[in-house]
């Protein structure tokens, strides 16, 4: 099946073809339908002042990531998929920087495989444990809250379509980040009031980039461009509150925290994916939804049992047992055979300082 897309001249590719006929002032034809567009042509169109055509566009197949596709999950194609991520958005960061235009079809398919090991495995802290010592956080950040902003999409049963979007969305949520001043990004210490103002526009410039992205949906720009707004309005860059604000960028914030607060970064340490999981906790019905964090959190805390932990005590355990109502507070057995409940007014000090295997 196709479909016939309006594209702006510049953003013509070789081997497209025209959905219309391509109409001169002066009443002459152009271009008749069914004409496949070579670079002379495009640059013919261009000198004739033609500010957009209509495209004739195959309907493209969703990835289906809800209904069963016999993928057994591979670890090295997974890491080999990752990897592949990382030079692409090191390309993409390139070419935003010189103005040039993204294309989605350059992360559609590593993204697509990326995310079919990843619901294989259907242990979402077990695959982000697996790149743990990538390098890059400007890279691994995006495809991180990809990984878990798909992931909790759907948990939350979001269709094929919505989760394809919702992907892009999450992958290019800091996009804009790559137009904000390198000093100012990579800053190792505090930033300045008027830094800070700076730093807050980069999903304004996301929106911008993305908005123009052809074949994706203008909720992929809405999520990228409203992803750090918050639900009591004192978010940015446009304060929005409550339904105001997109469902994929209150998807893409939980991602965004969770990943930030679990990943070493310049300017602080990571912390444990239960002191995550708290903070989350403790902003939701402020700041995040809580309908949505609260799915994230118990869907998540599944993976929790039999993870070997560190507690602030210097002590080692295994979670055995987790409390529906408080995912974060679970029972551990001490390596000496002892249990602490997490739950219990006497270890409300205790706190698990990182998780050691999954």
């Amino acid at each position: 099946m196709e479909r016939i897309i309006k594209v702006p001249v510049e953003m013509l590719e070789p081997g497209m073809i025209l959905g219309e006929d391509i109409d001169h002032f002066f009443g002459n034809i152009l271009l008749k339908k069914g004409h496949v567009l070579d670079q002379h042509l495009i640059d013919k169109l261009a000198e004739f002042h033609v500010e957009y055509v209509y495209i004739k566009k195959a309907m493209e197949e969703e990835y289906s990531y809800t209904s069963p596709n016999n993928v057994m999950f591979d670890e090295m194609a997974y890491i080999n998929y990752y990897e592949e991520a990382i030079k692409i958005m090191s390309q993409i960061s390139h070419d935003i920087r010189l103005g040039k235009t993204l294309k989605i079809r350059t992360v559609r398919n590593v993204i697509h495989r990326l995310l079919e090991q990843a619901f294989a495995k259907n242990n979402i802290l077990y695959c982000l444990n697996l790149i743990k010592n990538f390098d890059d956080y400007t890279y691994t950040h995006s495809i991180n809250v990809c990984l878990l902003a798909t992931t909790l999409g759907k948990w939350l049963g979001l269709c094929d379509k919505d989760l394809n979007q919702l992907a892009y969305s999450a992958l290019f949520h800091d996009i804009g980040k790559y137009k904000i001043p390198p000093e100012i990004l990579n800053k190792p210490g505090k930033l300045t009031p008027e830094e800070y103002e700076i730093m807050k526009q980069h999903p304004a410039y996301g929106y911008e980039i993305v908005k123009n992205i052809i074949g994706i949906s203008p909720d992929v720009a809405y999520g990228v461009l409203m992803h750090h707004e918050k639900i009591n309005g004192t978010g940015y860059p446009l304060g929005l509150v409550g339904n105001q604000i997109h469902f994929f960028a209150k998807i893409i914030s939980i991602a965004d925290i969770y990943d930030a607060l679990t990943s070493d970064r310049v300017y602080h340490r990571k912390i444990s994916p239960f002191q995550a999981a708290e903070r989350i906790s403790r902003e939701s019905y402020s700041n995040i939804d809580p309908d949505i964090s609260s799915t994230f959190l118990n869907n998540i805390s599944t993976f929790y049992i039999g993870c070997t932990v560190v507690l602030n005590t210097n002590e080692k355990g295994k979670i055995i047992y987790l409390y529906p109502n408080k995912p974060t507070r679970p029972l551990i057995e001490l390596e000496n055979g002892e249990y602490i409940d997490l739950t219990k007014d006497e270890y409300l000090d205790v706190m698990i300082e990182d998780l050691l295997s999954s």
